[in-house]
């Protein structure tokens, strides 16, 4: 139970008024009269009451030892305690009228259900039982559902949250609220078993009065809320994107849960409203007028007479001005809104500006009788804002400024939408960090402190309400309209608020988006002057709509871009895909793999092609900063291994969900951000160790820099390849004609002459360097054992076997660590859960320990059996990433906690203040284990992923033995060789030769395998399947494997050069009995069978359209919306079939695209047969109303894998006279 008895407020102290105060308060009145003619309200105000408090301690009842030693001392003596007292008092009988915010953030335990499953209506009040779990709020139920590569695979059920807490305060005059800034989707609150409030919508905040309701004597208060979250929402403009009418355009998943932080405000019975205090500017040459507009609410059952007062204070504390009004009578229960204007020259306020953010704060006071009764304080900065000029520029207070925007989601892996203060905080360090300096939220309000960063970091704001959802009821349209009121008013007072965004890709009709478009000017005056209202790339009825430009990325010519920024003056998204790990040589290529490399080379010739006319656009937004799950399509590709596939993900950000910096963003950084505050250099590519196979002459080598020159050198300080000057935004560092002898990039960064930037990449394949070993100086043995333990478990977290430079063996990391996707059966066991990197290591020699990680949230944890007793746990950590080329402040960027058994043994490690950037951090702790388990675990993490890079638990005893790791199979016989595990490029092939892989197939990374011992010519290996098995057979020279799939992937290693593997697959049962002959030219990996869905994306795409479409009877071949469409022309039952092909064994997904005028919905099923007739598929599917000039699509998939072979696709339908269907796509 939670006692909520303090206050937050500097002032506050106990609210309790009477006896010894109402004297105490008439006396005051006396002696104020010759010293309260100043103005205690400036800066001297809080130094005065420091001291009379540091004399009185917390209440006045301290000073009664004063007044009796006044009484026998000289009056002088007296003067100064005599007012300090009064001061104190007058302060204290005020303060105890003020708001209280307290947090109710903590404590809460929660049960949720999936798949629509509602729960009892009396949950509120029913018997906690073990489904529920303790949490934290922000918290969301929807956490890793949308990575698991299905269409539709966020949650949607019911879920409920209870808390019990206690206060103590007295109720004269008081009320208490309930503030949630955010309950997603629909939400229901009880107190003490009574409904008090709801809301629907989870993107605005939400305030219930509960004063009649909750208990202030310091008993037990039940706090329960509903967060009920149902697919399909119809109601609302914030849609998950699985559920939307047009699969995935509704941008991203929606929160499941109380996703924001929750307060409980006690205030007087006359208080300002929730945001009610609105503050606008009219600005002139000579003048600048403050316009306040206060809501009020008298909540007593008498008529108030109260008055306002408004002061304007800067940032040193000093009053700017004052307004105080007449006395306002308020009638009783009713909300009034009262306005007044301060008036100051010009020439005395500073403006808000990106480079000069300055906030003032309006201290608004409500008294009745000189008695305080409410006071909030409000940030407020002056600014003019031009969109409509002769240059078409965004001019900010008479001066051009280009938007660098950005756009973002609040979207983590494992934490989607329920962000804390610190990851809010971290991702403006990231937006800051490369040089934005516009923000655009997509495509909903995300958490207030947005705003409040974007005001005190100067970063100009386009919000936005929703994306892409329009549903013609009269529930939507109302719903809409409250929530955009909530929306506005939550925001309308922000100075970096330049454009209110009502819809993404807008499906609203003009005369609602009118309509929107005046309740936003009805509620903000600058609206549609200073503040344009907007839609993006399509919609009606607003002041603009500001078109996006994808050209290079879906078809036109990125060369023009600076023509298309001129004409477009602002470019709301541009972007490209890409998949980090993924590169290609050479220059852009428009429809190319789509590597870092090709988005990078677009990106930089954007920016370039921008910044050259910004004297005549206004900017344009990237998107996007991280990449977001995106239910409703089918996208894959965040990753180029299959570990990394999340999806379905829009894998355009500069951060992948796991806040992995791409290559791109270090291109943005080198173009923006401060060379003298922020110095960088960065070598492409710290994910391209594999690049060169030999030594010798290479071209386009590319550093992307701030710096005024950039030196690259082949070794430590040596082998120069001599220095490059800048050229400018949108350029970077080139070397050609470069010959790289050996395994070492470095490069220095310098402005001014000075060398201040350094960045070292280390590269497969080619010789050492000869000062290679400078890399160690200042290493320690972090990895030698502690004196007089015994080593139960040393594990190479999220890696192979490895033996340390003490000679210690270090388990690979098998069947110890379990992650978040131990709930899902599908899921392959270390998806999403584990990178490397292969930067070099400071402080250690045992670079390989530390290289591979493992990270998430939670949910990740390492259980290993011991025998209870006391033992000391060694924990290795590095920063992978965060501060990788310097120049970047990334302090509390990665925040978590470390637990042994559920206790926090480390809070708060942030490894990048400890350390810095890849060097060796050693924790170590004592634990004392009953239960027969030391349980390693992450129980929270504030900021980014937890990571985890090796595990060493020791005994003063001897003689414990660890558990064995797990392996995919048992009874290995073979001559001269090992299982292998974590399969990764740049590890040997044999153990006998130095021949390392260069490339894999995205499938196999952290495969486990068989390597050679010797080079012996042929030697049977056989073993017993411990699980349903994918066999994977590598061989050379034109080697074919009978019994076994092709599958047209190969793996390269740098023997002789280039050596290439064809690889064949076979399948084996649980248990069975492999026996194989494999010599030094095969190699054989082994994987449990994946399930999961393909990441469909990366798959050719097949298209079989009208022409060869058997159309049954009653459907037609014609042309509809300039397509050959086969046109159902009945309404009786009507079929449509497809012959089609298929090539490897897998499983595939069928898409299909159609046209549909009418407002009923068409059902139907689509089946698949194959060349037997045998049925292999069938599922029910539906068709409901395009628009005009617009095409719907659906995808399903086959479910199993069909093998390669010839098939029929075949759509049977009924009552669907009209339905067009252009074709389908099989991929």
């Amino acid at each position: 139970m939670e006692s909520l008895n303090k206050s937050h407020s500097p002032l506050q102290t106990s609210p309790e008024r009477g006896g010894f105060a109402a004297h105490s308060h008439r006396f005051a009145k006396l002696l104020m009269v010759f010293v309260c003619t100043q103005n205690f309200m400036d800066a001297k105000f809080y130094q005065v009451f420091s001291e009379a408090r540091a004399v009185f301690g917390k209440s006045p009842f301290g000073g009664l030892r004063g007044l009796v030693l006044c009484a026998f001392a000289p009056l002088r003596l007296c003067v100064k305690f005599l007012f300090l007292l009064c001061v104190f008092v007058s302060l204290w009988i005020n303060s105890s009228a003020q708001r209280q915010d307290i947090s109710l953030n903590d404590n809460w335990l929660t049960t949720a259900t999936n798949n629509d499953k509602v729960l009892p209506a009396n949950t509120y009040q029913t018997v906690i039982t073990a489904d529920w779990k303790k949490v934290n709020v922000p918290h969301n139920w929807d956490q890793y559902e949308g990575y698991r590569r299905l269409l539709h695979g966020n949650r949607h059920g019911d879920s409920w949250y209870r808390k019990t807490f206690t206060t103590k305060q007295s109720t004269k005059d008081k009320r208490f609220f309930l503030f949630f800034e955010g309950v997603g989707s629909y939400a229901t609150v009880y107190l003490n078993n009574k409904k008090v409030g709801e809301h629907s919508g989870g993107r605005t905040t939400f305030t219930i009065d509960v004063t009649d309701v909750i208990k202030t004597d310091g008993t037990a208060n039940q706090l329960a809320v509903r967060a009920y979250h149902p697919s399909n929402i119809k109601d609302q403009p914030w849609v998950c994107g699985g559920c939307s009418d047009e699969r995935g355009f509704s941008e991203g998943s929606q929160p499941m849960g109380i996703f924001r932080p929750v307060h409980l405000i006690i205030t007087n019975d006359v208080r300002i409203e929730p945001f009610g205090v609105h503050a606008w500017a009219d600005m002139s040459a000579k003048e600048i007028k403050l316009n306040i507009a206060t809501t009020l609410k008298n909540y007593s059952q008498q008529k108030r007479t109260i008055f306002i007062e408004h002061r304007l204070i800067d940032q040193n504390g000093k009053e700017i001005n004052k307004i105080v009004q007449q006395s306002i009578s308020v009638q009783k229960g009713a909300v009034v809104e009262h306005k007044s204007n301060i008036i100051n020259p010009t020439s005395a306020i500073k403006l808000w500006s990106v480079e000069n953010p300055y906030l003032y704060k309006i201290i608004t006071t409500v008294k009745e009788n000189n008695v305080v009764l409410d006071k909030t304080e409000t940030d407020f900065g002056f600014r003019t804002v031009n969109w409509k000029n002769a240059t078409n520029q965004f001019i900010l207070n008479g001066k051009p400024v280009f938007l660098n925007g950005i756009a973002e989601y609040e979207h983590l892996l494992g934490q989607s939408h329920a962000f804390s203060k610190e990851q809010i905080t971290s991702r403006f360090k990231w937006i800051q960090a490369a040089g934005f300096n516009a923000f655009r939220d997509g495509h909903q309000p995300h958490n207030l402190l947005y705003g409040q960063l974007c005001d005190e970091k100067g970063i100009l704001w386009w919000t936005q309400l929703s994306a892409h959802v329009w549903y013609d009821t009269k529930a939507f349209r109302e719903n809409f309209k409250q929530l955009l009121r909530e929306w506005v008013i939550e925001r309308r007072n922000s100075p970096s608020v330049v454009l209110w965004g009502l819809q993404n890709e807008s499906k609203l009709p003009e005369d609602f988006a009118r309509e929107c478009t005046e309740l936003i000017r009805s509620l903000d005056p600058t609206a549609s002057s200073q503040r344009l209202v907007t839609t993006c790339n399509g919609g009606s009825g607003t002041d603009w709509d500001v078109p996006q430009n994808w050209t290079g990325t879906y078809g036109g010519n990125p060369a023009t871009y600076d023509a298309d920024v001129k004409k477009q003056v602002l470019i709301g998204e541009y972007g490209a895909w890409r998949t980090i790990d993924l590169h290609t040589e050479g220059g852009f290529v428009q429809n190319g793999v789509l590597s870092e490399d090709r988005m990078v080379q677009l990106m930089e010739q954007k920016v370039r092609l921008a910044e050259s006319v910004k004297d005549s656009s206004a900017g344009h937004f990237f998107w996007l900063l991280t990449s977001h799950d995106n239910p409703g399509r089918v996208q894959g590709g965040e990753g180029l291994r299959e570990l990394d596939r999340i999806g379905p993900v829009n894998y355009k950000g500069l951060l992948t969900p796991w806040e992995e910096p791409t290559d791109a963003y270090y291109m943005f950084r080198s173009n923006y951000a401060d060379k003298n505050k922020e110095p960088m250099v960065y070598i492409v590519s710290h994910t391209w160790p594999n690049r060169w196979m030999k030594p010798g002459i290479k071209d386009s080598i590319y550093v992307y820099s701030n710096c005024d020159e950039v030196e690259l050198f082949n070794d430590i300080n040596g082998s120069s390849f001599g220095k490059r000057k800048k050229n400018g935004i949108g350029t970077h560092f080139q070397w050609d004609k470069a010959n790289i002898q050996y395994n070492l990039l470095y490069a220095v960064g310098y402005v001014n002459g000075k060398a201040v930037a350094r960045d070292t990449i280390v590269l497969h394949h080619l010789p050492q360097a000869p000062k290679f070993k400078q890399l160690y100086v200042n290493a320690k043995n972090v990895t030698k054992p502690a004196a007089g333990y015994n080593y139960v478990y040393r594990i190479n977290c999220g890696g192979p076997e490895y033996k340390d430079e003490n000679g210690n063996t270090w388990l690979a990391d098998k069947g110890f660590a379990t992650s978040w996707t131990k709930q899902f059966t599908e899921v392959p066991t270390n998806f999403a859960s584990q990178r490397r990197t292969f930067s070099p290591i400071r402080g250690t020699t045992d670079w390989k320990l530390f290289q591979t990680f493992r990270y998430g949230k939670e949910q990740l944890e390492y259980e290993l059996p011991v025998p209870d007793g006391d033992y000391l746990v060694e924990l290795y950590f590095i920063e992978p990433w965060l501060g990788i080329g310097g120049g970047m402040n990334a302090k509390g960027m990665r925040l978590f906690d470390v637990a042994v058994n559920d206790k926090t043994v480390i809070d708060d490690l942030d490894i990048w203040s400890e350390v810095g950037t890849n060097t060796a951090l050693k924790k170590t702790v004592k634990a004392t284990i009953k239960g027969g388990k030391l349980i390693i675990s992450f129980p929270k993490s504030k900021s980014g992923q937890a990571v985890i890079s090796a595990i060493a638990v020791a005994s003063l005893k001897s003689g414990i033995k660890p558990a064995v790791s797990s392996s995919l199979i048992s009874n290995l016989t073979c001559t001269n060789c090992k299982e292998q595990s974590w399969l990764d490029i740049g590890d040997k092939v044999y153990s006998y030769e130095p021949s390392t892989f260069n490339s894999l197939p995205s499938n196999l990374f952290g495969a486990d395998w068989i390597r050679l011992n010797d080079s012996k010519e042929t030697r049977p290996v056989s073993f017993i399947a411990n699980t349903e098995l994918d066999l994977f057979i590598a061989v050379r020279n034109n080697v074919l494997v009978t019994d076994a799939e092709l599958t047209n992937t190969e793996l390269t290693t740098d023997a002789i050069g280039d050596t290439k593997y064809k690889i064949y697959r076979r399948r084996y049962l649980k248990n069975a009995f492999v026996d194989l002959m494999i010599d030094p030219n095969t190699l054989v990996f082994f994987l449990p069978v994946n399930i999961m869905q393909p990441a469909y994306d990366l798959k050719p795409v097949t298209a079989y359209r009208t022409n060869v479409a058997i159309a049954g009877e009653g459907v037609t071949k014609d042309s509809v919306n300039g397509r050959l469409c086969a046109v159902v022309k009945t309404n009786a039952v009507a079929t449509i079939q497809w012959p089609v092909q298929t090539g490897v064994g897998d499983i595939y997904s069928i898409t299909v695209k159609y046209y549909y005028p009418n407002e009923q919905t068409v059902k139907g099923r689509l089946q698949l047969f194959d060349a037997g007739g045998n049925r292999m598929m069938d599922e029910a599917v539906q068709f409901t109303f395009t628009r005009m000039g617009k095409w719907n699509q659906f995808t399903l998939n086959t479910g199993t894998q069909i093998n390669a072979g010839n098939y029929v696709v075949k759509l049977e339908l009924e009552n669907g006279e009209q339905l067009a269907v252009s074709g389908i796509e099989i991929q």
